[in-house]
């Protein structure tokens, strides 16, 4: 870890611009030059003659590289402390490797150290310090354990907290306090993984949430402007339990008041958690309290109930009574900090704080760049992002305190990702991450969005040989790999320990194969491990040669084919202790075969659209639709069309493998509108219900040769009028081989092989020698990760 004596990676002459440089001589032959701790940017970059920061080295190289004669920046040994984005761009500054020095370790650090010599007991404070005005709100009986520390003092920013959560725009989080390399907790009630839920209190007052006023809930098709949604009103709460009602009156200004008296009420406390759902996390400043009621600022997304109240109050000194806990006071700009550290004392700790809000690097409109080896740590933003870049490559690196993603290819539009216009951008082509840690990520591990999907133009961006554990810690839908666009790859990770999902698909033709994915969307309900839906042209998606162990059970599956997804291709997978294994709901064309299930409660399960009553218009009619006509409806590529040329391109592409796609539809009336209830001469009940080419039809779904060890059945739905997947797919669930153990098959959990010579699947009906043999060629639990 960093202090804050190390020499700026980022110098103090970049702040008037690159001309602050001394001109600088030749790079030495062959394009290498040196950084190093002891460098000086005056100097001439070689290896005995290094420069300071790696800016200074990346302009000495401008204009000399070239894919025939490419450029190294060697970076020795050493922790350097990092103020500012790298910025790397253009065709000038491409073709450059950026690599730790070989055999050394460099790190970039966006944390700094804070000296434990610097900390004071709390009861060492003077009285009457300004800055110190708030401490009174310590409890009484942590008080003795509590440390503090002047970060305003040493130039330290303090940051921020934001109203972040899904759906949201995604805002830099608060820094983080690290103690020999954990994480510590905000303060917050209740403590470790205890929740304030309906035991606690109760919704007094549920405004609409956020999302109803996205276009596809409102009458007139419009989205309210996203600065007019932060003003909506926040839900209010009562107080039902004893214990908190006698501790919550601390927690911000009395109902009714203006202002804040800092040395009796917190100034910026915070609830956080589930509000309207068990899937989607949200955040809610607490406005007021008093009367038995706890009022919040800000909006939730989803219109708050009291079944899915789950969240703590957080960022409250009040509550700052265990160990581990820590508190920013940015009131009135004392930017001080208090710690209760663990065992009462910060002497013989490495405690560190993320000072950092940007990128480390950022590629734009480069070729060939790589960053190898190096150890990016800590901050409240991105760690590396790439824009239009083609052919690069992060490779080795170790990205960790990060609190939102740790790598961004390409970048998303501002339309919310539930509505029809999301789009992504900038992607560029064929980069890599490749044989790199990302962990103890507050977002997502790989952003990855690259390819068009009106033209079935493929990113080919590969994300493998990587370790990614410990993400999501401060938001949902932030996974291991968001795979976006058309033709990306995320292969051979080990992906593992974190609350939500690892994989979201929004896209066409990505290839998700040879992965572990291990103690996943253990803190979420409703949620999968791979998550993909609401469109109907999300094809061809290959999930294969992968191992899902020891998934969350409140409801999760390993694969969750929401609300219309169509076109999933799982095979050759392991499923090992997991609740549900594959979840098809409402899409058609997915195909699942030649999997292993053991310890699974239900193969799988399913949900139908024409769940009570067949109903009209369908959940989320808007956005599926809107979608589909996106890419499938002929037109002039404007509104919610796509060019002829276009289309043809999509019936070129996948019409061997959707054999029916020209004749695919959304269910219209006489005018085109999409049916919005059943008639007897339009939208007819076999026209919307019951025709196999209806996208609102289940038709063409398989789940074929199973091997289910110890495994429950597939559960059909029970509310649609007695139809299910079986209704449509006469053939759905054929070839299921049951044994009550692994031996039983002579399988082997550790490498996930048969025993060619004893499994009864060589001679059981729909399997055969030929299935077994291809299974132990092609599957493996060995190798998947990164690569030593």
């Amino acid at each position: 870890m960093p202090r804050k004596a190390m020499i700026p990676l980022l110098a103090a002459a970049l702040a008037t611009g690159v001309s602050a440089y001394p001109a600088a001589a030749a790079p030495p032959a062959k394009n290498v030059v040196y950084v190093a701790k002891n460098g000086d940017d005056g100097a001439t970059g070689t290896e005995k003659a290094p420069f300071a920061t790696i800016e200074r080295a990346r302009d000495a190289l401008a204009g000399r590289t070239s894919a025939r004669n490419p450029g190294t920046v060697y970076i020795r040994e050493g922790v350097y402390q990092t103020s500012r984005t790298i910025e790397v761009t253009g065709a000038d500054q491409s073709y450059v490797t950026y690599a730790a020095y070989p055999g050394e370790q460099v790190e970039l650090a966006g944390v700094t150290t804070l000296a434990p010599d610097r900390f004071r007991r709390l009861g060492d404070v003077p009285a009457g310090e300004a800055k110190w005005s708030s401490k009174s709100r310590v409890p009484a009986a942590a008080a003795a354990g509590v440390f503090v520390y002047d970060l305003g003092a040493e130039g330290i920013p303090a940051g921020t907290l934001n109203k972040n959560g899904f759906n949201w725009k995604p805002q830099p989080f608060a820094p983080a306090l690290i103690t020999d390399d954990v994480t510590q907790t905000l303060a917050q009630y209740p403590n470790g993984d205890a929740k304030l839920d309906r035991d606690y209190l109760t919704v007094k007052e549920a405004p609409k949430g956020a999302r109803d006023y996205f276009s596809d809930k409102t009458a007139d098709g419009t989205t309210m402007p996203y600065e007019d949604m932060l003003k909506l009103p926040g839900p209010v709460y009562t107080v039902k339990d004893p214990e908190l009602a006698a501790r919550y009156e601390k927690w911000a200004r009395a109902t009714g008041t203006t202002g804040t008296d800092n040395t009796a009420r917190e100034t910026d406390g915070w609830l956080s958690g589930y509000f309207g759902n068990n899937y989607a996390n949200d955040r809610l400043r607490i406005d007021s309290v008093g009367g038995g009621d706890i009022r919040t600022g800000y909006p939730t997304m989803y219109v708050a109930t009291d079944k899915w109240s789950s969240f703590v109050a957080q960022n409250v000194l009040s509550e700052l009574d265990a160990e581990g806990e820590y508190y920013i006071d940015r009131h009135q700009g004392h930017n001080t900090l208090y710690y209760y550290p663990p065992g009462g004392t910060v002497e013989g700790k490495e405690i560190s704080f993320t000072s950092f809000d940007a990128p480390f690097f950022t590629l734009e409109n480069v070729r060939n760049v790589t960053l190898k080896g190096l150890k990016l740590n800590g901050t409240t933003g991105t760690g590396v992002r790439l824009l239009d870049a083609e052919s690069c490559t992060i490779d080795g690196l170790e990205i960790l305190n990060v609190s939102m993603d740790a790598v961004a290819i390409g970048q998303a539009n501002d339309a919310i990702t539930a509505i029809a216009e999301y789009r992504t951008s900038r992607g560029g082509h064929r980069n890599r991450v490749v044989n790199s840690r990302l962990h103890d990520l507050g977002g997502g591990g790989v952003f990855t969005a690259g390819g068009d999907r009106d033209s079935l133009e493929r990113g080919n961006h590969v994300v493998e040989h990587n370790e990614i554990h410990d993400f999501s810690k401060l938001a949902t839908y932030t996974p291991a790999g968001y795979m976006y666009g058309v033709g990306n790859t995320f292969r051979y990770n080990h992906v593992h320990d974190a609350p939500h999902m690892a994989i979201q698909i929004m896209g066409n033709d990505m290839e998700i194969s040879h992965n572990r994915f291990e103690r996943l969307v253990t803190h979420a309900s409703d949620q999968g491990v791979i998550y993909s839906g609401r469109d109907y042209t999300y094809l061809n998606n290959v999930v294969a040669y992968n191992l899902f162990k020891d998934i969350g059970a409140d409801g999760n599956q390993a694969i969750y084919m929401d609300d219309g997804m169509t076109g999933m291709v799982v095979h050759h997978n392991v499923f090992d202790n997991v609740q549900h294994g594959l979840f098809y709901q409402s899409g058609h064309s997915n195909v699942a075969s030649d999997n292993v299930f053991k310890d699974v409660t239900y193969i799988g399960h399913d949900k139908l659209y024409h769940e009570g009553g067949k109903r009209l218009p369908v959940a989320n009619q808007k956005v599926v639709v809107e979608r589909f006509n996106d890419m499938l409806k002929a037109g002039d590529g404007t509104g919610f069309t796509n060019t002829r040329e276009n289309v043809g391109k999509w019936h070129r592409r996948y019409g061997k493998q959707y054999p029916n796609i020209r004749d695919w539809y959304v269910p219209v009336d006489a005018r085109g509108q999409a049916c919005t209830a059943v008639g007897t001469t339009e939208c007819t009940d076999e026209y919307v219900w019951s025709n196999p080419n209806s996208v609102y039809v289940p038709a063409n779904n398989v789940l074929t040769r199973s091997v289910s060890i110890g495994t429950g059945d597939f559960a059909y739905t029970d509310d649609a009028g007695g139809l299910s997947n079986k209704t449509f797919n006469p053939d759905f669930d054929s070839y299921n081989v049951k044994r009550a153990t692994p031996a039983e098959f002579a399988f082997d959990p550790a490498t996930g092989r048969f025993d060619e010579r004893a499994t009864p699947l060589s001679s059981a009906e729909g399997f055969g020698r030929a299935w077994v043999k291809e299974w132990n060629r092609s599957f493996t639990l060995e190798g998947i990760g990164p690569r030593t």
